[in-house]
């Protein structure tokens, strides 16, 4: 649009103050209360740690949090059937080996898969959006400290594809040419 730089950063930070203007009128009764599903957070987590701590290798079984959460929770807690951290869920539903081999897991895939998100067939030219896919496992990855994507799968699934994905992908250390019975 012909409009100056500057009437558009203002334009662009006006719509986002109005947008979080009415985010907080909306949920204004959420933010009086004290923003409690926070602080239930913490009840699931130390919940599952305690878990993790009684039953330490083989935890109490898979999709149990519940059982062993309802056994430890607050009375004034809610109840929560996951622990809203897929860590800790692994801690506390497979015991300590299931908590390691899982980030292990994690962690070496995303290890693994950076170097191959950043490189292409075409040599000094990055891929931006394998890098992008790359990012956006990672940032999957790190919603699961406070989330229980791993148990949706209609989150978990395409995070999985895309993590198998980069590290499917062969990196080429000589440029591709086409050969004399390839079309282009």
């Amino acid at each position: 649009m012909p409009f100056s730089r500057q009437l558009k950063v203002v334009l662009v930070i006006g719509v986002l103050l109005a947008g979080l203007g009415g985010f907080f009128w909306k949920y204004s009764a959420f933010f009086q209360k004290g923003a409690t599903s926070v602080s239930a957070r913490f009840d699931y987590w130390r919940a599952a740690v305690q878990t993790a701590k009684v039953k330490p290798f083989f935890g109490s079984g898979p999709g149990t949090f519940a059982i062993a959460y309802q056994k430890v929770k607050r009375p004034e807690s809610e109840m929560a059937r996951l622990v809203h951290n897929d860590y800790l869920e692994q801690a506390s539903d497979s015991g300590m080996p299931g908590l390691l081999a899982y980030v292990l897991f994690i962690v070496a895939a995303l290890t693994r898969g950076y170097p191959k998100a950043r490189k292409t067939a075409a040599p000094g030219r990055d891929d931006w959006l394998m890098f992008s896919v790359w990012l956006g496992v990672l940032g999957w990855s790190l919603q699961s400290l406070v989330e229980f994507g791993l148990y949706i799968p209609s989150v978990a699934w395409p995070a999985f594809t895309f993590l198998g994905w980069l590290l499917a992908l062969k990196r080429s250390t000589t440029p591709q040419t086409p050969g004399p019975d390839t079309h282009c």
